[in-house]
């Protein structure tokens, strides 16, 4: 996109600078985790034309101590505090699945975060990789326990937003070649390979497909490139199948960022309407306003990689954005989250 194309984005009185590029239209972040008073992220937010949404993650598996409810009040509390400008996804607690008031408990709690405006229910990666039955099972996506809570979410006609699975490192030995032996190394609970007893990536993300299919009516959004951010032609024969389903690029941007440049400005291109800006932030303790310059430096560098051809810094190497037209740029940092998260707007 050239500087002209930009400037003529730019309402008179709404000018937001980017770098060596303006923006005239206020962009979203669909996936963010905050779950706590952070009054200067707002501030910054705001000054630079964010929205955002925070999501709450039941996290635990086996007997660990839920750490939900306090997530939960918190995340609806920054909610409030941002006076809408971060909307926020509930979610419930799986691991109960097995117990015949299972599903009427998950809806209740559903029912009572809605009214308290979540506009979003998350599924988290511990379904299909970590939360087992009493008799050693994997517990996944579509088992039946949890088909009422997702015809509940259809029902209140709010979104399903699943991160399920991981990255193809997770079933691989952790060796020079593996890309996210960072990560597995320091979360070691979710490496699979080794494990014959767990599922399968693809019976993982087979399964969620099930439920897509199962429920036309509810929007999903797979995270994290739908857990396909290695190969983007099998996304795309997924989103060529489910119309429901769309995915976000929340802490994916690195792999489209590898890839062939023309290979995935096309496939961006083609399913502008199926793609969610999102980065995955999530706020640690401590100083607000210098995680709020991290969260800012990571809209900078993703923002100009996708809206303009300049080099961008990729986590090991420069690499040429994407130089989108404003017409897919509207689509993936706004039109889309406005279509597929009714309510993000407040």
């Amino acid at each position: 996109m050239t500087r002209r194309e930009l400037l003529a984005l730019i309402p008179a009185a709404a000018a937001v600078r980017i770098g060596r590029a303006q923006v005239g239209f206020e962009r979203i972040d669909t996936h963010n985790h905050i779950h706590r008073s952070a009054p200067a992220l707002i501030a910054a937010m705001e000054k630079t034309a964010w929205r955002g949404l925070s999501i709450c993650d039941s996290r635990e598996v086996g007997d660990q101590v839920s750490v939900l409810p306090e997530m939960i009040a918190g995340t609806a509390e920054f909610h409030r505090e941002s006076k809408g400008r971060w909307a926020w996804a509930t979610t419930f607690d799986a691991r109960d699945f097995e117990k015949p008031s299972f599903a009427d408990r998950a809806i209740a709690g559903l029912e009572r975060d809605f009214k308290q405006e979540a506009i979003a229910v998350k599924v988290w990666k511990n379904v299909g990789m970590g939360i087992r039955s009493k008799s050693g099972e994997y517990l996944l996506p579509d088992d039946r326990s949890l088909l009422p809570v997702y015809e509940a979410v259809q029902k209140a006609g709010k979104t399903l937003i699943c991160h399920l699975g991981e990255p193809n490192g997770a079933w691989l030995p952790l060796d020079g070649a593996n890309t996210e032996s960072g990560y597995l190394k320091s979360h070691p609970e979710w490496h699979m390979y080794g494990h014959s007893e767990a599922p399968s990536k693809d019976t993982i993300l087979a399964a969620r497909d099930r439920i897509v299919a199962r429920f036309p009516k509810l929007r999903v959004i797979g995270c994290h490139l739908g857990s396909n951010e290695e190969d983007l032609p099998r996304l795309a024969k997924r989103l060529d199948a489910l119309p429901n389903f769309v995915v976000d690029v929340a802490s994916r941007v690195r792999y489209l960022m590898a890839g062939d440049r023309e290979t995935t400005r096309q496939f961006v291109l083609k399913y502008q309407d199926r793609l969610l800006y999102a980065t995955d932030f999530t706020l640690p303790p401590g100083d607000d306003a210098r995680a709020a310059q991290s969260l800012q430096a990571t809209h900078d560098r993703e923002w100009n990689f996708f809206a303009t051809g300049d080099t961008v810094q990729s986590r090991d190497r420069p690499v040429q954005g994407l130089a989108l037209p404003e017409s897919a740029l509207r689509k993936i940092f706004r039109e889309n989250a406005v279509r597929t998260l009714p309510g993000i707007l407040g």
